[in-house]
């Protein structure tokens, strides 16, 4: 398979940035907060910019982040409490969600899961990468709030059975699975509170949309911002 090369990637930043998504401008409007959009971009080239036959897409950051934040203003936790990424790939996510807390001014963590362990060299799909593969560390060195978050290799059904304390906000995007994405749920659902909240990517995908057609634990609101592109955004009952 032929490597892309940094015209590639280049191009498909380019064109991805000439795109509008009314579902999520509206719906940082409605939570009151939105990221700024530099940092967003800045990180989204280099950490959500992947050249595939599916054109990236970066507004799940813009999600996370006003979802986030929103979240933080309206349960205010009074005690130090953490925010999980399930699915780390190159770190973009974790990033939004550590922004979002720390914008936010809360004290916690954010722990990030990936089948890759992050000090591996291998390929990540990135225009930083086009030398030689990279460590997930080394991916991430122009953003060095990254040593603040906690990478680990686990699937979310392994961290979720070996750590029982209460992750106040997730993002699910591990394997799109019936079956993971319905442990996940539940094993949220059993350690997070009220109002607490699981967020999912890639909702249109049919073993998750029957996953959390069955859950009965989380509000669900969708946004459907693609015709093959939904992310469900989840409030524990």
């Amino acid at each position: 398979m032929t490597m892309p090369t940094a015209e590639m990637y280049e191009a498909a930043f380019a064109l991805e940035m000439t795109k509008t998504y009314p579902v999520v401008d509206a719906f940082e409007r409605r939570m009151g907060y939105a990221i700024d959009p530099i940092k967003l971009t800045s990180a989204a080239r280099v950490l959500a910019c992947p050249v595939k036959a599916n054109p990236p897409n970066w507004q799940h950051g813009r999600v996370l982040y006003a979802a986030v934040r929103e979240y933080l203003h309206r349960v205010r936790p009074q005690e130090p409490g953490y925010l999980l990424d399930i699915g780390t790939a190159k770190g973009f996510s974790a990033l939004c969600l550590y922004w979002a807390m720390w914008d936010g001014d809360y004290v916690g963590g954010v722990h990030s899961l990936d089948v890759i362990d992050p000090e591996s060299r291998e390929s990540r799909n990135t225009i930083a990468e086009l030398d030689d593969p990279k460590s997930l560390y080394e991916v991430l060195e122009p953003w060095p709030e990254y040593q603040q978050i906690h990478f680990h290799k686990a699937t979310g059904q392994q961290w979720l059975v070996a750590y029982s304390f209460r992750p106040n906000v997730a993002f699910v995007d591990g394997r799109h699975k019936y079956e993971v994405v319905s442990w996940e749920a539940a094993l949220l659902a059993e350690r997070q509170q009220s109002g607490d909240m699981a967020i999912f990517d890639d909702a249109q995908i049919a073993g998750v949309a029957k996953a959390l057609k069955e859950q009965k634990a989380y509000e669900l609101e969708y946004l459907e911002i693609l015709p093959n592109r939904r992310y469900a955004i989840g409030r524990r009952k």
